[in-house]
């Protein structure tokens, strides 16, 4: 049962990761946004948005990886205290 949770929450955060990123190739809700909230469109790419919002749009990518392996990691040192033997 641990087995099967934990590769749900690893393929939740691999949607929601793949969608803030440039990767995002689905188009499943309208151009009002997901839920009505208009800054979650359907094209993704949220973290580019945000990375020129701080001028940092030529460093996204790198940025975004960043963040992705130390929220995983995070992830991972969560898992390991909550399911520790």
């Amino acid at each position: 049962m641990r087995r099967i949770v934990g590769m749900l929450l690893a393929l939740i955060l691999l949607t929601i990761l793949a969608y803030v990123s440039r990767f995002w190739v689905f188009s499943w809700w309208g151009r009002d946004g997901l839920f009505g909230i208009e800054a979650l469109r359907p094209a993704g790419d949220l973290w580019r948005r945000w990375m020129n919002g701080f001028d940092l749009g030529p460093y996204d990518i790198v940025l975004w990886a960043v963040a992705a392996f130390a929220l995983l990691s995070f992830v991972q040192w969560i898992w390991a205290k909550v399911f520790a033997d």
